[in-house]
This record gives structure tokens, C-alpha cells and sequence, in this order.
């Protein structure tokens, strides 16, 4: 009786110290971390520009965590760096990007087949065909990260063309009020941040570079290559041209604005234009069937129960 009393009470100590650790241990975790935000989140709450540099997006981090699953398919430096450079296009600059990219297709490719094949044998209705429609979900899984890869670079390059004509005139306004390039970068780029990240992001890049020594004409040179947005390379052509020719840059973006404007309403008059025609079609299948049994349909009923009668 006193042994079983005796090993009662050294579990119940067990477990009074076990939890009095595992408290202990939450506490100082949530303290230190409370420390280290408090920290880096002083002034206001506006962290340092290094910091708001670095941030990243859920997505970018979640994909980063898949870098270990395609780092053995990262060995053609040719193919990682155009890979490299169209994932900065969408918006990826983490190191880690491009073996993420190929974890994320290898997962996908294991992962999109595997339901459909439980499903089929908690069903008992296995056959060859089951085989095949596996394969086709494992090719979608593979190729399909491609796909999207080039819809987030498409629509990033749309996102910075749209903001560019607001960009040329807030970069007017202050070149005209005396400011060099890089100062009007660096404060065009903060009230750019709120309307247009992607844009702003670009820009804190190119005057980093700005600062760290590279040449003018360089650094505009890279702004364009890393977006490959094609207004955006004939503005930085414009501004290249006019700082080796001693030309205004000011004027220059006056004239650039103007065009751009110019330029995107007869693209948008020429997809009015095409719209008649793309409608047609649609309204042969779905809208004049239904006016056809609206208006038709009465008749026909009347005249049939006339004939039929």
C-alpha cells in the first residue's frame, strides 16, 4: 500500500514538474519574442528601410520552404540564371527561388495524383484508364507551375505600365523643382509605394545601385532589363539619351508622359474596336436562341395546337 501511495506521488511531482517546465518555457519564448518586436518595431512602427526591404510575402515564404525539395535540379547555372531572372520579373528575388520553383513542381506533380487514385480504389473501380487520368494530373502538377509563373509576370508587368504614367509626372514635377535623379528616385519611390509596390520596389533597387557606385546609365539600364516592361525601356532609352546628350531629362519625361497616354488610348480604342467581333459569337450561341424561343416559341405552340387539333 505504501509503495503504490509512494509511486502515486512521485508521478503526480513528474508531472507538476514537467508542466511547471513546459510553462516556464512558453513564457520566456513569448517574452523574447515580445522583446525582439518591440525592438524592431520602435519609432511609430515604421521599421527601418533595410527591414521593409527584406519583408517578404507568405507566398514567397512558403515557397522558399520548398527550395530543399529541388536544390538537385539547380546544377545548370545557364537555365537557373534566365529562371532566376524571370521569377525577379514575378516578383521572386529570394536566393532560394529558383530550387523552390522546382520543389514546388516535383510536390505538385506527386501530390495532384495521389487523391484521385484514393478515391478510385476506396471506390473498387481500379482499371488501366485510372493509370492514365493519374498521368495526366501528374503533367498538369508539373507544368502547371509554368503557367502561373508566366500569368504573375504578365500581370506585374501590367501593374507597373499602369502606374508609369503617374511615375512620369510625379518625376516631372520634382526634376523641375530642382531635384538630381537619384534624389527624385528616392522620393518618387516613397509616394509611389502605396499605389504602386511593385513599382516602388523597382525603383528602391535602382537607387540602391545608384548609391552603391554603379553608373547612371547602367543602373537605368538594369531597371529596364529586370522588368522587360516595354514602356518602362523606352522611358529608361529616353533618360540615357538625354543625360549623354545634356538635354533636359525633365523635358523629356513631359514628352514621354504625353506619349504613353497617347499610346495607351488608341490600345484601348483598338480593343473597342475588336470587341463587335469577339461578341459575335457568343451572341450566335447564347443570346439569339433565347430571343428565337421568346418570340418564336408563342407562335409556334399556337400554331401547332391549331394544326393539331
Amino acid at each position: 500500500m505504501s509503495n503504490s501511495i509512494y509511486l502515486l506521488g512521485s508521478l503526480v511531482g513528474a508531472a507538476f514538474i514537467s508542466a511547471a517546465m513546459l510553462t516556464h518555457g512558453l513564457f520566456t519564448y513569448t517574452y523574447n519574442r515580445r522583446v525582439l518586436k518591440e525592438r524592431y518595431g520602435r519609432s511609430d512602427g515604421k521599421k527601418d528601410q533595410r527591414f521593409r526591404l527584406a519583408e517578404t510575402s507568405f507566398k514567397q515564404r512558403f515557397l522558399v520552404r520548398l527550395s530543399s525539395l529541388g536544390k538537385f535540379a539547380v546544377k545548370d547555372q545557364a537555365g537557373v540564371s534566365s529562371l532566376q531572372s524571370l521569377l525577379a520579373r514575378a516578383g521572386f528575388r529570394h536566393p532560394s527561388a529558383p530550387a523552390a520553383y522546382f520543389g514546388l513542381r516535383a510536390v505538385a506533380a506527386l501530390a495532384l495524383p495521389i487523391p484521385y487514385l484514393l478515391l478510385t480504389m476506396w471506390q473498387g473501380k481500379f482499371a488501366p484508364i485510372n493509370i492514365l487520368v493519374s498521368l495526366l494530373f501528374a503533367a498538369a502538377g508539373y507544368f502547371g507551375p509554368s503557367y502561373v509563373l508566366k500569368i504573375l509576370v504578365r500581370r506585374r508587368q501590367d501593374r507597373i505600365d499602369r502606374a508609369l504614367p503617374d511615375l512620369l509626372d510625379l518625376m516631372t514635377v520634382t526634376m523641375e523643382a530642382g531635384l538630381s535623379l537619384q534624389a527624385t528616385i528616392n522620393r518618387v519611390s516613397e509616394e509611389m509605394r502605396s499605389i504602386a509596390p511593385d513599382l516602388y520596389v523597382e525603383l528602391q533597387i535602382t537607387s540602391a545601385e545608384l548609391r552603391a557606385g554603379i553608373p547612371r546609365y547602367l543602373a537605368l539600364k538594369n531597371l529596364g532589363t529586370r522588368t522587360e516592361v516595354q514602356s518602362l525601356k523606352s522611358l529608361v532609352a529616353m533618360m540615357v539619351q538625354s543625360d549623354k546628350m545634356g538635354a533636359s531629362i525633365a523635358q523629356g519625361l513631359r514628352t514621354h508622359a504625353e506619349y504613353i497616354r497617347t499610346q495607351r488610348n488608341q490600345k484601348a480604342e483598338e480593343i473597342a474596336a475588336k470587341l463587335p467581333v469577339k461578341i459575335l459569337f457568343p451572341m450566335m450561341l447564347f443570346i439569339l436562341p433565347a430571343l428565337f424561343i421568346v418570340i418564336i416559341g408563342p407562335a409556334a405552340l399556337k400554331i401547332s395546337s391549331t394544326l393539331f387539333k
